[in-house]
């Protein structure tokens, strides 16, 4: 596996309290970071697929009840005033 090397900015705090974990579990704080992005990026892959599927729903559900609330004799324009009225 190739690596790559990368800069990054943060706060003094967060990098003392970082490298002080690291330290207490025996890792150096390069380990500490990789697997905590690791870790973050394993649980947030799922949940994004789950909210687009939630999402598509939704907008397949208004796409039924929009295409539901048009009436054959109005045009589209009127039933477009409409709809943005509430």
């Amino acid at each position: 596996m190739s690596t790559t090397k990368t800069t990054l900015q943060m706060s003094q705090t967060l990098f003392r309290r970082a490298k002080a974990a690291a330290a207490t579990r025996g890792q150096s704080l390069k380990d500490l970071v990789t697997a905590a992005l690791e870790r973050e990026l394993r649980l947030s892959a799922p949940s994004r697929g789950k909210r687009a599927e939630s999402a598509l729903r939704a907008v397949r559900r208004l796409a039924k009840e929009n295409a539901a609330s048009w009436r054959t004799e109005e045009d589209s324009v009127t039933a477009l005033r409409e709809q943005r009225r509430g």
